[in-house]
């Protein structure tokens, strides 16, 4: 099974890494640092270099989907949120499709955010028929 790691931290071999690396007993893990990537906000005009449906073609091509964000100033970083946004514009080819899914969320104390966080990836998963399977923080 193929699985991609989307690492929304803003430090790529921080707190974040390793928890997906060490939480999930899954081998051969490809990582797509977010933050190095350039994806426009939702509603911006697109350039040539905006790297999100390059992003959308890798996820289409595996099994397992694993998510990670730190909490930053008790919501998810930005770059997720930017990420789920423009989600939307490929919902008719739904390169998220039976994938599973697998959230990672750090901080200092994500207790109080990792509930919200995790809200919101249920709903997403459910738009999107993906299969949350497992969420861990911290």
């Amino acid at each position: 099974m193929k699985t991609l790691f989307l690492n929304f931290s803003k430090d790529p071999n921080g707190l974040t890494e390793n928890l997906a690396y060490n939480s999930f007993n899954i081998a051969n893990i490809k990582t797509i640092n977010i933050v190095r990537k350039k994806i426009k906000p939702l509603g911006q005009k697109y350039s040539v270099d905006d790297q999100f449906q390059k992003i959308c073609n890798e996820i289409s091509k595996i099994d397992n989907l694993i998510i990670g964000t730190p909490v930053y100033w008790s919501s998810m970083s930005s770059y997720m949120k930017i990420f789920i946004d423009r989600m939307t514009e490929v919902m008719s080819e739904n390169p998220f499709k039976g994938k599973n899914l697998y959230l990672v969320v750090t901080g200092s104390d994500p207790s109080d955010t990792f509930p919200h966080i995790k809200h919101v990836w249920e709903h997403v998963s459910k738009k999107f028929d993906m299969n949350l399977i497992k969420s861990v923080s911290n």
